[in-house]
């Protein structure tokens, strides 16, 4: 497989299945990016290198330029030199020569396009690369947030057996009830009060009675004598 068929499949793979199946999301999310950038970067260098090649295919064609025309110079010279074997020598070279140029024009043709194509793809890449990192860091920081409310939540969740406020609550209804009887206790005591002052009221009046029935007595023992 190229260099392109991998960086390719790797970036169209489908992050949220990386992380659903991953026990690490952050750490394969990580590995991921690493992956598609250590990719991305091998497919430069053969962007490069294509660059590079296309180069070496412009230079060929302007040494092949020059040589036609030092071959046809050369020709012109052997002719004016009544040498026609030179001549035919220099306009051989110079045939090889266009031949030659022909070929590498052509390949350069057929290079430039490749080298466009491959820059494209570059540049797509590296855009797509760009949007997996962005998703990637999105995912780490919805990814901790999940799990900083998930374990606030599971806390407040704890603490939901023993409520502080049902506590207090309870704390409150006991007082309440506290208080009641200790009105309760007080009324009973006032009650009481009021009883023993009864209760002494008729004490007074039978030792009434008892000092009136004595002077009666005596009064009747005076009488008598």
């Amino acid at each position: 497989m190229g260099v392109f068929s991998k960086v390719r499949d790797l970036l169209q793979a489908n992050i949220m299945d990386i992380v659903n199946k991953a026990e690490d999301p952050e750490k394969m999310l990580n590995l991921y990016v690493d992956r598609a950038t250590e990719e991305v970067r091998n497919f430069q260098i053969q962007v490069n290198r294509a660059v590079a090649d296309k180069i070496q295919l412009e230079e060929k064609i302007q040494a092949l330029n020059k040589e036609i025309s030092q071959r046809s110079e050369q020709a012109t010279l052997a002719v004016q030199q009544n040498r026609d074997d030179l001549a035919r020598t220099a306009l051989t070279l110079k045939k090889e020569a266009e031949n030659s140029l022909a070929d590498y024009r052509a390949q350069l043709s057929d290079q430039e396009k490749a080298v466009s194509d491959l820059q494209e793809n570059l540049r797509l890449l590296t855009e797509k690369l760009g949007k997996a990192k962005m998703e990637r860091d999105n995912l780490v920081m919805r990814e901790r947030r999940a799990q900083t409310m998930k374990k606030a939540n599971e806390a407040v969740s704890g603490l939901s057996s023993r409520d502080p406020l049902g506590d207090i609550d309870r704390m409150k209804d006991r007082v309440d009830r506290m208080e009641a009887e200790a009105k309760a206790s007080r009324t009973m005591v006032e009650f009481n009060s009021v009883e023993d002052q009864f209760a002494d009221l008729e004490k007074g009046k039978t030792a009434a009675a008892v000092e009136d029935e004595l002077a009666q007595l005596k009064a009747s023992l005076k009488k008598d004598e």
